[in-house]
């Protein structure tokens, strides 16, 4: 059974024994409903060199009738992942995807009285089911699927985790004005979520029964608390029926907020910092003191990373979950370096590109380099007595053109570098640094060079040996000379080769992957030292 380990920092998924990194690609969200199109994405899950593939599972496809349920569809994609040879992350659209009701099955959707809909500020009917109304909406068609899963998969363990409904909230409005939802905002804040909310505006009044409508000071952060209650009490309400049938991690994923303000016909997207303009009530770090109070059977609390500032959305939702994982990405360059700083800086479960199924096949080049480099490296992550090698991660962009790690007595400089005479403006540097122990490093990614040198001001260290190492981690090269400065540093050239106007030839060509070893002498002599007298 995979599961979720935080025993030694930050999550780690377990499967088969051994720390599991996805290296995943999400497919569009109709490429599950036909079995060509679900096995044209894992072909392109095998030529970028992904281990997992999340697919979708729709409420209107297993439950089309009230009284019926159909696991045709659930049963192809674990047979067609299982004989591809890759994993799956299943994606529940269920009640709630992209903050509509659109994947609720026809039955549903029809019965606007019985299955109450979210109701705007100006009184129109929205399209997505309310939380606060007196049915258990998907309940029962999400415990049938997991139940489905554990019997059908028990001995193959291909399905490695759930995620519980796509970016929930409500859009439009920063909170629901249903009857059934202005019923429960007249009603005392659950005793459960006075402590956490404490430290709010206007939650710590001393009020006895204090009820939503009685906090004032801050009312869009008010309303999306209460939209976040009610989506995570019927998250929870799925997770909780869920786990007496199985222990399979659970996840939900999050529309983030963002200074980006879309509207793009013909798409329900948006941005900005205001909830409704962003789903009201998804599972935000803004929101963490809900959903962490509520939503306590679930795993993972998962970005959806396309816009924002990467790390302090890492480093934001790595705290709210204990863990990192991103369901959501973008691909290209900018997604690479973002992976490549997720699993390195952050620790992270996987990363996950949107859409690669129909990206051309020089869209995804740069993503099925990064994989193939990230294969390589993965195992090196793992000490053999099951605990974490210290790792380091890095994307450098024009925003931030270098980094500097201290290992110990050992300190990296890391710059980006295109090459001498070249202008490497709206380049790529990513990369992961390992320390393996014994003075010896393993250094992975494109774009940039690694200048050693000693923390110590007393005490130099030196590249002894770089050795350029093949996927399976087999000896390419070994290199030194201008391939290393003169021994000065570890050079590892972007992905696309750059013509420079030095009129020397420089290598380009590079795995990706390579160790060094370093040692190490004073910084200065005196003749004393040197037994000259």
């Amino acid at each position: 059974m995979p599961t979720i380990d935080r025993s030694s920092g930050p999550a780690r998924l377990i499967v088969d024994g051994s720390p599991y990194h996805v290296r995943g690609v999400e497919l569009h969200n109709s490429s599950s409903s036909s079995s060509a199109a679900f096995r044209n994405g894992l072909a392109t899950a095998a030529a970028v060199h992904a281990n997992t593939v999340l697919a979708s599972v729709t409420w209107e496809g297993l439950q089309p009738e009230a009284n019926r349920f159909d696991f045709t569809s659930v049963e192809r994609l674990i047979l067609d992942a299982r004989a591809a040879g890759t994993r799956l992350v299943l994606l529940w659209f269920g009640a709630w995807k992209n903050g509509t009701s659109s994947y609720a099955p026809a039955w549903v959707k029809r019965d606007w009285r019985r299955f109450a809909r979210c109701v705007l500020e100006d009184g129109s009917i929205s399209d997505t089911l309310t939380p606060f109304g007196d049915t258990d909406l998907d309940r029962d068609a999400f415990v049938a699927l997991v139940r489905f899963v554990e019997e059908f998969d028990a001995d193959d363990r291909t399905v490695l985790m759930i995620q519980i409904e796509n970016e929930v909230g409500l859009l439009g409005s920063s909170r629901d004005h249903s009857t059934p939802a202005s019923v429960a905002f007249e009603q005392p804040i659950p005793p459960s979520l006075r402590g956490p909310l404490g430290a709010r505006a206007g939650f710590s009044t001393g009020i006895p029964h204090l009820r939503w409508t009685d906090v004032e000071d801050d009312p869009l952060g008010r309303d999306e608390a209460f939209m976040a209650w009610g989506y995570a009490a019927h998250v929870q309400k799925l997770a909780a029926a869920a786990r007496a049938h199985s222990s399979l991690p659970l996840f939900v994923n999050a529309w983030l907020d963002s200074d980006i303000d879309l509207n793009i016909p013909g798409f329900t997207v948006a941005g900005g910092q205001l909830p409704g303009m962003y789903p009201s009530g998804g599972p935000l770090p803004r929101v963490a003191d809900v959903w962490t109070t509520v939503a306590t059977d679930v795993d993972l609390f998962a970005p959806d990373v396309y816009f924002g500032d990467t790390e302090a959305i890492y480093a934001s939702f790595s705290a709210m979950s204990g863990g990192l994982f991103i369901p959501e990405q973008r691909s290209g360059e900018d997604g690479v370096g973002a992976a490549f700083l997720a699993f390195g800086e952050y620790q992270a479960i996987g990363v996950s590109p949107f859409g690669v199924d129909s990206r051309s096949e020089t869209e995804v080049a740069a993503l099925a380099d990064a994989y193939r480099i990230l294969e390589g490296v993965a195992e090196m992550m793992t000490a053999a007595d099951g605990t974490r090698v210290p790792t380091r991660g890095f994307h450098l962009t024009d925003d931030r053109t270098a980094v500097t790690f201290d290992f110990g007595d050992v300190r990296i400089d890391v710059n980006r570098a295109s090459g001498f005479g070249v202008d490497d403006a709206g380049s790529h540097g990513y990369g992961i640094i390992l320390d393996l122990g014994d003075d010896t490093f393993a250094i992975a990614g494109r774009g940039f060079h690694a200048v050693i040198d000693g923390a110590d001001p007393a005490v130099r260290v030196c590249i002894e040996q770089v050795v350029e190492l093949e996927p399976g981690r087999a000896t390419a090269r070994v290199l030194n000379g201008d391939e290393t400065g003169s021994g000065s540093r570890v050079i590892h050239p972007p992905r696309e080769r750059v013509v420079s106007q030095f009129p020397i030839a420089a290598g380009h060509a590079h795995t990706g992957l390579s160790t060094v070893r370093v040692y190490r002498i004073p910084r200065t002599v005196t003749r004393a030292g040197w037994g000259l007298g």
